[in-house]
Parts: structure tokens; sequence; C-alpha cells
């Protein structure tokens, strides 16, 4: 059986949503909902909309696959113009 999960501020709680930005779970009295989703307190005051994050960002494989592919298109159509 899988525990229940609970909030991220109040252990007791169980939670019901999850912080849009940050993905903390929220219970009702933590949730904060904005037209744009559900917000943890500190994301929803921050003035870009998230919370300030610590460590480093999540890699991201299909930007760097993006670049690669358009380095490889952008040096096909030079050879194909200095052709």
């Amino acid at each position: 059986m899988n525990a229940p999960i609970v909030c991220a501020h109040h252990p007791e709680r169980g939670a019901l949503a999850y912080c849009y930005a940050c993905g903390k779970p929220l219970c009702r009295d933590c949730v904060i909902r904005l037209p744009a989703g559900n917000y943890c307190e500190a994301c929803a005051e921050s003035p870009n909309g998230h919370a300030a994050k610590t460590g480093r960002a999540a890699p991201r494989p299909w930007l760097w696959a993006a670049l690669l592919g358009a380095g490889l298109a952008l040096r096909w159509l030079l050879r194909l113009v200095g052709s």
C-alpha cells in the first residue's frame, strides 16, 4: 500500500495539489490558486512567478538535440549553396 502524499509545510495533512512552478505538494491551506495554476506561497509571490531554485537546472537533452540538428542543417545548406 502506498503512503499518502503529504503537504510540504504540514506533514500531518494530505496534499491535494502541487505547485505548478516548484512541484511541492500542498494542502488546502497552502495552495494559492491563480489563473495560471496552483502555486505555493513562495512561487506566487516571487516577481517572475517561480521560487528561487537551488542547485543545478535539470538537463535538457531535447535542447541539445535541436541545436545539433540545426547545426547540421545549416552545414548542409552552406555546402549546397557553395557547390
